[in-house]
């Protein structure tokens, strides 16, 4: 098996091909990781949470990462780590472009929002518990490796 770091361009085309990744962030001092759904497109990683412990982490701490991997054999196989700074987009006047383009691109894909209920500027039809809070991570370091069979 042969192991090699990957380059940025790979990277990206990984995030890029895949749509469900690993979060990790920090729970009072502690690794906190939980799957998410997301979407990487021209250099921006967008993904959505309901509120909760997640999204309390974050905006304590908004350093996090992202880990995905691909999987073919044990000796082949791809891993990506994406370490950044969340960034909430909330659907206001400051945000409201990427919050829409965060929506436009995650709604692309099937099952990305599995209850179906979220349509932008639904206003107060909508319980606050169900909302979700659109981010994106601001990338600070993006790298990968991959194995093949020799």
């Amino acid at each position: 098996m042969i192991v090699r770091d990957m380059t940025r361009a790979e990277c990206q085309r990984m995030l890029t091909n895949n749509r469900f990744a690993h979060l990790g962030c920090i729970a009072k001092d502690r690794p906190y990781v939980v799957p998410i759904r997301y979407v990487f497109r021209d250099g921006a990683f967008y993904s959505f949470s309901l509120p909760g412990k997640k999204i309390d982490c974050l905006r304590a701490n908004p350093h996090a990462c992202v880990q995905l991997e691909t999987l073919v054999t044990d000796e082949e196989w791809q891993s990506v780590l994406l370490e950044g700074l969340f960034q909430e987009l909330p659907d206001d006047e400051k945000w409201h472009g990427q919050h829409m383009q965060a929506w436009s691109l995650l709604q692309e894909h099937g099952n990305w929002w599995e209850p179906g209920a979220y349509k932008p500027d639904a206003g107060a039809t909508e319980s606050a518990d169900m909302h979700p809070v659109f981010y994106s991570i601001q990338i600070e370091n993006l790298s990968g490796r991959t194995a093949t069979n020799a």
